[in-house]
């Protein structure tokens, strides 16, 4: 009797410490995405949200739960072919320090520390001001040759009016946005184009840890009520100006107003 009573606990051990293995197989996987840990939390987050009559109108991104810091860098320009860009020929360097400050009649180029910066007169610049789409074509060409490959860039807003069309972009990392890191082109009617861009850039990132959901996000947010969430996504942005660092963030884009940055490791709202 003994016997038996010892090979049936044995059996009763061995289905044990297989439940006990296929629920942490399922939990890693759970947790690998940045999909909510369970069922339970997105409803409960969702029920949340309704009774403050919160409505997201909008997908909600894959990433991975580990991200590390990004670590930001100085980018260097190829400044003749700068110059042979928006001057048509190479110029001699007015340089103060680190700063380029380049002017030839209208046309200007300026390299401070935080910011490129030039102004340009485009001979196609009324070919170029036809449509949105032969504008943002046509742009993505000049920001070859400033140094910005399309790959590099993932298109943020673009507006336009009778006398100006506008387009940003947000610079990219892993396929996401590096939300402090944008170029601005605005072009006129009558063809003057002027281009911002950063000069910093990102390299490899580092210290992965894990990032909050954006559920967690919604519920911990502090959104007000009768908020409509257009859109939804992740990136990178520095904490304060000057950072060597940026951290992965989440930005909330209400239907009215302007987006909200909540930091992925701990949920805090960015001002």
């Amino acid at each position: 009797d003994k016997t038996v009573d010892w090979s049936r606990a044995k059996t009763i051990l061995i289905i044990v410490f297989l439940i006990l293995n296929i629920f942490m197989v399922f939990m890693i996987l759970s947790t690998s995405s940045n999909e909510p840990f369970n069922n339970d939390y997105i409803r409960y987050a969702k029920d949340y949200l309704t009774s403050k009559n919160i409505e997201i109108n909008a997908d909600i991104p894959r990433v991975i739960r580990n991200t590390g810091k990004v670590l930001y860098s100085t980018k260097k320009y190829n400044i003749d072919a700068l110059c042979r860009l928006v001057f048509g020929k190479e110029i001699p360097l007015s340089e103060n320090g680190n700063i380029v400050d380049i002017k030839v009649g209208d046309e200007k180029l300026i390299i401070s520390e935080d910011e490129l910066y030039i102004e340009d007169r485009i001979t196609e610049g009324d070919l170029w001001f036809r449509d949105l789409k032969t504008f943002e074509e046509n742009i993505l060409k000049y920001l070859k040759d400033v140094g910005f490959n399309k790959s590099d860039l993932l298109l943020d807003k673009f507006s336009e009016s009778d006398q100006v069309k506008e387009i940003v972009f947000t610079l990219k990392y892993n396929k996401l946005h590096i939300y402090d890191q944008k170029i601005t082109a605005q072009l006129n009617k009558e063809g003057n184009l002027i281009v911002w861009a950063p000069t910093k850039e990102l390299k490899n990132d580092n210290g992965a840890r894990e990032v909050l959901s954006v559920y967690q996000i919604l519920v911990m947010g502090g959104l007000p009520s009768g908020v409509n969430i257009e859109k939804i996504d992740i990136g990178y942005k520095q904490i304060s100006k000057g950072d060597l660092y940026g951290i992965p963030v989440w930005r909330i884009l209400p239907e009215s107003g302007e987006s909200i940055f909540y930091n992925g490791f701990t949920g805090e709202r960015l001002y």
